[in-house]
């Protein structure tokens, strides 16, 4: 459709031209992100050339750490734009079903406000910071590099995140303006009713503090509790009505802080936190294992997994449910992610075991609850890294203290499956026979790429031979040798890669972001000594405390992927875990465990939904059937870490530094 001017010429009309603009947006994004994932890759192997150098000459790259710093700075900046055009944010949508099309396009196009407000707020303050280290004059200290210009690059690439998600906003108002109509007898009013009561309460409760700002900060410095409690509420009502997570945390952070010590001093300090954190020499880690596991499912490493476990575990009864754990343990060790490690091996997985015989209720549950052990095991642990970074805790000590505890987690699973089949023998078939040699020696010849690429990053990590960011990089290179050797890696698929590359790092580092800005306000509340007080006052014993934190996170876990739950409890609970005796790295691992335990028990558990999706004519009621089982055994694994720690921390403790 097209509108005339006066001299008869068409021109797009402003839907066409905001679609039109959107796609060319997208496609430059596209390309700025690809530059910065391939400059990772790049950084990546220039760090292992760096250990390679360091092991045959004794002299590696001329300060590769500040070099490596200053490129994943401006790389993860480079994704943040595609992550906005491709919509790559955090929500808890388990209230969509229940929605109106109409009040979820407004509620899209609320989220996309708060989001370019949470971004050119991010975009303005890092300007800020980097005008300030040009006029310090500030330079690198081994290269003499300055550090002005890479941060103005941060900025302008922040920026054209805001241009772009600016005009993904006034597209969302329009379409919702213009479509969003509630259908015939579609029901579900009633939370259109909510959501539209709750807006005008909002809308009021800003307006009042808007007008009465100096009353409102003076009653938040007399009841700080009372306040990080109402932040807390208010982060919850938005986070059902499917915001993004990393600009709510974000923006209640800044105005929480804010009332507390004023909006200068927090707009300064979420800059500082993000610069911070684009500033870590941890920074590569995360997105450099993310590329491991990409390039490792592009290889199709999956695959050769199930083979071999197929091959070792296939011929007993019960053996593909037994391969099944074995595959997704060690096609964990290479994505890190729960519900990837469900999907992409229950679809190998399901359609064998029921074709051969297998129950629907195992076949799903085992996939479901094997799911669980990909951020477990080490080292792809996506949720680990993020942990590490809010805390400040060791990635490489936390990657080592999860060996023992998914050890322990598979050890259970099989012995679940060796119990299941005997209380439940039709849920199986008979067992086939004895273990072909041949074929079980053709598929470890074919996993040898992965046990190298594992072993060499624990391996490495363990003795002291790499720091994180250099396993990382260790893991990514082989990843990518080991799809090239393959034959794997053309042009579609290694575009495919930067895409979830890009995806996920956008994701994960606005989280991130946000998270700091939040757990900044909890700490200017005071809110973490108030509550160590309280329960030092409780006289509890530290396992019965420990009891209703984990229940709690079991809760957490039925509705939230492990990132949404410890970006948003990390910054109260913690410090008060460690208030109580407990070691910052255990509880990194404890808490993992059972915010993975969380998504496979009932009411809802994001695995089972995955499953679901998969095996679409077996009912909920048959994979909650299937896997309750391992939820038993998850409850015994956490009674065993929590009874005794040394499951975690005995191999961190003997690690070379």
């Amino acid at each position: 459709m097209s509108v005339s001017t006066e001299i008869g010429l068409a021109v797009p009309t402003p839907a066409r031209f905001l679609g039109f603009l959107e796609t060319r947006l997208e496609r430059l994004t596209r390309v700025v992100a690809a530059l910065g994932v391939l400059g990772m890759l790049v950084a990546a192997g220039a760090t292992v050339l760096d250990i390679v150098l360091r092991t045959m000459a004794s002299s590696g790259v001329i300060a590769l750490n500040e070099i490596v710093s200053m490129t994943f700075a401006v790389a993860i900046a480079a994704c943040i734009p595609a992550g906005l055009a491709g919509g790559v944010n955090l929500k808890i949508d388990i209230l969509s079903r229940w929605m109106t099309p109409r009040l979820t396009a407004w509620l899209d196009a609320f989220g996309a406000v708060l989001l370019l407000i949470f971004f050119a707020l991010l975009a303005q303050q890092i300007a800020i910071f980097a005008a300030g280290l040009a006029r310090q004059g500030r330079v690198t200290v081994i290269l003499g590099l300055p550090q002005a210009p890479f941060m103005m690059a941060v900025v302008v690439l922040l920026a054209i995140g805001t241009l772009v998600q600016a005009v993904i906003t006034v597209n969302l108002f329009h379409r919702a303006w213009r479509w969003a109509r509630p259908a015939p007898g579609s029901g579900h009013q009633a939370l259109t009713v909510v959501a539209a009561v709750l807006a005008v309460v909002m809308a009021g409760a800003l307006l009042y503090g808007a007008i009465n700002l100096t009353s409102v900060s003076r009653w938040v410095a007399t009841n700080p509790g009372k306040a990080v409690g109402i932040g807390f509420a208010v982060m919850w009502i938005f986070m059902l009505g499917q915001i993004p997570l990393a600009t709510l945390t974000g923006l209640i952070g800044i105005v929480g802080a804010a009332l507390f010590i004023g909006f200068a001093p927090a707009l300064s300090a979420f800059a500082t936190e993000a610069t911070g954190l684009l500033t870590n020499n941890q920074i590569a880690t995360l997105p450099l294992f993310l590329m491991m596991g990409s390039f490792a499912a592009v290889s199709g490493m999956a695959d050769d997994l199930y083979r071999l476990a197929h091959a070792g575990f296939g011929r007993f009864r019960g053996g593909l449910a037994l391969a099944t754990i074995g595959s997704c343990a060690g096609f964990g060790a290479l994505t890190g992610s729960s519900l990837a490690t469900a999907a992409t091996i229950g679809r190998v997985a399901i359609p064998e075991m029921r074709a051969r015989g297998y129950s629907a209720a195992l076949a799903t549950g085992v996939c479901a609850a094997g799911g669980t052990l990909g951020p477990l095991v080490p080292p792809g642990s996506g949720p680990i890294i993020v942990f590490a970074l809010l805390t400040e805790a060791s990635v490489g000590q936390l990657f080592v203290a999860s060996v023992g505890p998914a050890i322990l987690a598979i050890a259970l699973y099989l012995l679940t499956i060796l119990l299941y089949v005997r209380v439940a023998p039709r849920s199986v078939p008979a067992a086939s026979g004895a273990i072909d040699p041949v074929e079980l020696r053709a598929a470890l010849v074919r996993c040898i790429p992965v046990g190298l690429l594992v072993f060499g990053v624990m391996g490495g990590l363990y003795f002291g031979f790499f720091t994180d960011t250099e396993s990382a990089a260790v893991g990514a290179i082989g990843a990518f040798l080991c799809a090239v050797a393959r034959g794997k890696l053309n042009r579609g698929t290694f575009f495919e890669v930067m895409v979830e590359t890009t995806a996920t790092t956008a994701m994960v580092y606005g989280l991130i972001i946000g998270a700091q800005i939040f757990s900044f306000f909890v700490g200017v509340s005071a809110l973490t000594e108030s509550a160590t007080a309280l329960v030092g006052n409780l006289n509890w014993s530290p396992i019965a405390l420990m009891a209703l934190i984990l229940f709690g996170y079991l809760v957490l876990g039925t509705v939230m992927e492990s990132f949404a739950v410890m970006i948003i409890t990390v910054p109260i609970i913690t410090p008060l875990v460690l208030s109580m005796g407990y070691d910052v790295i255990w509880w990194g691992i404890v808490m993992l465990c059972v915010v993975e335990t969380g998504m496979i028990h009932p009411p809802f558990g994001l695995n089972v939904f995955v499953l679901k999706g998969i095996t679409p004519d077996a009912t909920l009621w048959t994979i909650y059937k299937g896997v309750t089982p391992f939820v038993a055994a998850d409850l015994v694994k956490l009674v065993l870490l929590v009874l005794l720690p040394a499951i975690a921390l005995w191999l961190p403790q003997s690690m070379v530094h």
